[in-house]
């Protein structure tokens, strides 16, 4: 299992639990969209709007 989160450009230090919570939250995610093939790689990229920066609502 290896699973990056990049913020602004620098890499996030993950600890086990955290990144097995991206791991299948992502993966199970993508596994609902009942994809044609099984993912081998997943990216998945979020732009913050400037109204939801320094927000924790959503």
């Amino acid at each position: 299992m290896k699973v990056q989160i990049i913020v602004n450009g620098k890499e996030v230090k993950l600890k086990d639990f955290p990144k097995r919570v991206a791991y299948n939250l992502v993966l199970g995610f993508t596994k609902s969209l009942n994809l044609e093939e099984e993912p081998r790689e997943i990216t998945l990229h979020v732009w913050v709007e400037q109204e939801d920066r320094g927000s924790s609502q959503l």
